[in-house]
């Protein structure tokens, strides 16, 4: 029988507040230009700096992931997943 336990989602970081949302308008107008683009290739064709620093690579390839639902949970949202995954990445490494 499976254990179930609640998964709490912390509070969403600067990038996830500030940055993400102009990111995804960036994007938005890049693969009207782009069709079947990815945000891997919208990020190496126009770099993006993060005002709290970190790696837009990263979530670019989180974002193509969560696109393509790979490892998404019903019904998360994209902040949802980003949030599980980078907490399962840390506790990975630490």
């Amino acid at each position: 029988m499976p254990i179930e336990k609640p998964l709490y989602a912390s509070e969403p970081d600067e990038f996830e507040v500030i940055d993400l949302p102009s990111l995804l308008e960036g994007f938005s107008e890049w693969e009207k230009e782009n069709p079947g683009g990815t945000w891997k290739e919208y990020i190496a064709d126009k770099p993006v700096k993060l005002s709290g620093g970190g790696s837009v690579e990263d979530y670019g390839e989180l974002i193509d992931a969560y696109l393509k639902k790979i490892d998404v949970l019903e019904g998360e949202s994209l902040t949802e997943y980003v949030s599980r995954i980078r907490a399962a990445e840390k506790k990975a490494n630490d």
